[in-house]
């Protein structure tokens, strides 16, 4: 799957589904991006975030190319030729893209990402060290849960309560939901994203398990995949000429 919103830019991006297996290395990585067309990718091209579920953003150098970022959950590049990847199964994977000023970003929106600030973390750093206008800011938002099967267990529910985040549940068969794709599509918004350049794919992960992993659906149905943990990865780069 690629976003429809970043393809007459000179981007490499897409979304691996589940005909590719859990993709947890760089040589399934560079097995994924040549299906899409990307022929000369090698691993130094790379680059990981480790994700530990924080608002944590890293702007990538030269010297970053081929590495996991430890401590993140966001990477910024300028680079071209570096590819930035963010894996996930059920948390919303967020791609950016400042087409004007050649900026791009990859984001983990799990819950605990979202609710810390992720998203506002990255176009600050983007206009900071970039010199980005939010306008101009391009987001394809892909696979995730949705409200309709997002239940809140008991201590996330208590975390969040009595907090500002509270206006993202909804109630439902005793049970409380939580909008992930709400709460990242308003922190958009407030940070100057035009809604006119987010691209939501639409797609509910445990609705679509088949095709994108869920973890919360293998937690009820703990055999429905082969792997332990599968994850599915989205990314994006600079296009260099050769690649």
């Amino acid at each position: 799957m690629q976003f429809k919103i970043f393809r007459k830019y000179n981007l490499i991006q897409g979304i691996s589904d589940s005909s590719f297996g859990s993709i947890r290395t760089s040589k399934q990585a560079i097995k994924f991006l040549k299906s899409l067309g990307y022929r000369n990718i090698k691993p130094k091209n790379l680059i990981w975030a480790e994700h530990i579920f924080s608002s944590n953003v890293h702007i990538c150098r030269t010297k970053d190319s081929g590495e996991t970022i430890k401590n993140v959950d966001g990477l910024i590049s300028n680079v071209p030729g570096q590819i930035l990847i963010s894996f996930s199964a059920d948390c919303a994977p967020i791609l950016l893209c400042d087409p004007k000023q050649k900026v791009i970003a990859a984001l983990h929106g799990g819950r605990k990402c979202l609710t810390k600030g992720i998203i506002k973390n990255t176009i600050k750093k983007m206009i900071k060290n970039f010199n980005t206008n939010p306008k101009d800011v391009l987001v394809g938002i892909g696979p995730h849960i949705r409200v309709c099967h997002y239940w809140l267990k008991e201590k996330a529910y208590k975390n969040l309560k009595n907090t500002k985040f509270k206006k993202y549940f909804k109630k439902k068969n005793n049970k409380i939901f939580f909008d992930l794709t709400k709460l990242a599509m308003e922190d958009l918004l407030k940070a100057g994203v035009k809604r006119k350049n987010i691209e939501d794919c639409k797609i509910c992960t445990f609705c679509e398990y088949r095709r994108y992993f869920s973890a919360r659906k293998q937690e009820e149905f703990p055999k429905i995949y082969k792997q332990k943990n599968p994850r599915f990865v989205t990314v994006i780069g600079l296009r260099l000429d050769n690649l």
